[in-house]
């Protein structure tokens, strides 16, 4: 209200008496309805696009054969590394996650 010009001011109050003629012919359910569909779709593409090593532990566990301690070491390894990529992802993504503040440098990941 105290930043906008005149001409803004008049625009406004325009359209909310515009909005509020014709708010009665759209339901406020129908609205809310895309809304939640929105955030829940969000959500779900934020679910979906988390990385879960389950599939490529087991293609590690397939394809790296043996029974002995050198087959063993290298599973172990390389799921080792695995999990140190998410980790450093996560890391990298946002500063305000759980994974941060429980890794703030990198002396705490390799600590």
């Amino acid at each position: 209200r105290f930043f906008l010009t005149g001409s803004q001011k008049r625009f406004f109050e325009k359209l909310s008496i515009y909005c509020d003629k014709y708010a009665e012919q759209i339901p406020v359910t129908f609205v809310l309805g895309f809304y939640v569909t929105l955030v829940v779709n969000r959500w779900w593409n934020q679910f979906v696009n988390l990385p879960w090593p389950d599939r490529l532990m087991l293609l590690i566990s397939s394809c790296v054969q043996g029974r002995d301690e050198y087959g063993r070491l290298l599973r172990r390894t390389l799921m080792r590394y695995v999990n140190l990529t998410s980790l450093l992802i996560f890391r990298s993504a946002a500063q305000l996650t759980a994974v941060y503040k429980r890794f703030p440098t990198m002396d705490h990941v390799v600590g």
